[in-house]
């Protein structure tokens, strides 16, 4: 597995960060081959990122992480603002191509949308925004029913805690089923692994 780099903005929300981060951090505890991910911390230009409940992250440049890695980007209210912040969009957009895989939690898919660099893909994002989340971008295949959705390299979850369940089953499809359960295990969670088992999609 590729180094994480996790997009941050203010307003975002720290679960959708530090739920998959807990996940992709302990991978390091269970694998001793001395290749597991590590967590990097970026936003468009770097410096102090200020969260929701005065979450407060130090981060490098975008343009500073390597190419090759995974991005993630969370959600939370910043999304909002970033959906029409144009020169964020365009720069991101033009980032986009040095990744991986992409991976979005909660409203982050709207961002990853806003930028048109999915039209046409699957993605699922937070059913208590789903309205608004769709608004942002038709062009996208929205699926309402999903705790997470795979499309290719793109993969995105439902509202905060799907991060965590999509976390797993990215590991999952890395390392194998039997070391993703271990590592829910260490961190104490109840992995839903099912993603078409989503309890909040009638909300």
């Amino acid at each position: 597995m590729k180094d994480i780099a996790i997009l941050l903005f203010d307003g975002f929300e720290p679960l959708d960060v530090y739920g998959p981060a807990e996940v992709f951090g302990c991978i390091e505890r269970l694998d001793t081959s001395g290749k597991a991910p590590h967590i990097i911390y970026c936003s468009l230009e770097g410096g102090i990122v200020h969260g929701s409940f005065n979450t407060d992250v130090q981060t490098i440049a975008l343009s500073a992480v390597q190419d090759g890695v995974t991005m993630l980007i969370p959600g939370g209210p910043g999304t909002r603002v970033l959906v029409k912040d144009q020169e964020f969009l365009r720069t991101l957009r033009q980032q986009l191509p040095r990744f991986s895989q992409l991976l979005t939690v909660c409203t982050g898919s709207a961002v990853l949308a806003a930028t048109g660099a999915i039209d046409g893909r699957r993605a699922t994002s937070n059913k208590r925004s789903f309205t608004w989340v769709t608004s942002v971008r038709e062009e996208v295949h929205w699926i309402g029913h999903a705790r997470w959705v795979i499309d290719g390299d793109l993969v995105s979850s439902s509202g905060v805690s799907a991060g965590i369940d999509m976390a797993l089953d990215v590991t999952a499809r890395s390392y194998g089923r039997a070391f993703a359960q271990s590592l829910s295990t260490v961190i104490e969670y109840v992995w839903n692994d099912k993603s078409e088992e989503d309890p909040f999609a009638a909300v």
